[in-house]
């Protein structure tokens, strides 16, 4: 009878939390498939920009990652070869780092090979808008803007070519 009388007050606490985080305005709801992507306009390490809405009749993929990620270094060697393996005209790819600095997010790209365009996530609003919720997150992008498909987890080889030519 102790114990349930000692584990009422934990409950009681427990749903208030989540009552409250119920109530929060700031709670994201994360995008799901077949929504419009977010659109975004991000500073690239190696200059210039990348603005999703100009990619328009391309198909996109974003790599969410960060150099404290031990699996997005896992998947870093994959991306990189497939990335390679399709038309920059056809297939757009794009890493951002996020919860991370630049200094950091560059070393991490450096030391893992990644040379696809990429660029820090400042202020956290893309990271909010795409309801980001851990790391890595890969989403696939129709020619249409459309998200077709996002995978939270190390993407592999077959995944990528899988889910890019879903997207032709």
């Amino acid at each position: 009878m102790k114990l349930k009388a000692s584990t009422f007050p934990l409950a009681l606490f427990l749903g208030g939390l989540l009552f409250i985080q119920a109530c929060n305005k700031e709670t994201v709801a994360p995008v799901t498939a077949k929504e419009a992507a977010p659109d975004f306009n991000i500073e690239l390490f190696d200059g210039g920009n990348f603005r999703l809405s100009d990619q328009k009749g391309k198909a996109v993929v974003i790599n969410f990652f960060a150099s404290w990620c031990v699996s997005c270094g896992e998947e870093t060697p994959t991306i990189e070869k497939v990335a390679h393996q399709y038309p920059p005209e056809k297939v757009a790819f794009l890493a951002i780092a996020v919860d991370d600095t630049e200094k950091k997010a560059r070393a991490f790209l450096k030391k893992n090979g990644l040379t696809i365009p990429a660029g820090l996530d400042k202020t956290g609003k893309i990271k909010d808008d795409y309801g980001l919720y851990g790391m890595p997150t890969t989403f696939f992008i129709g020619k249409d803007g459309k998200i077709n498909y996002l995978h939270a987890g190390v993407v592999t080889e077959d995944l990528l070519r899988h889910e890019i030519d879903k997207l032709h």
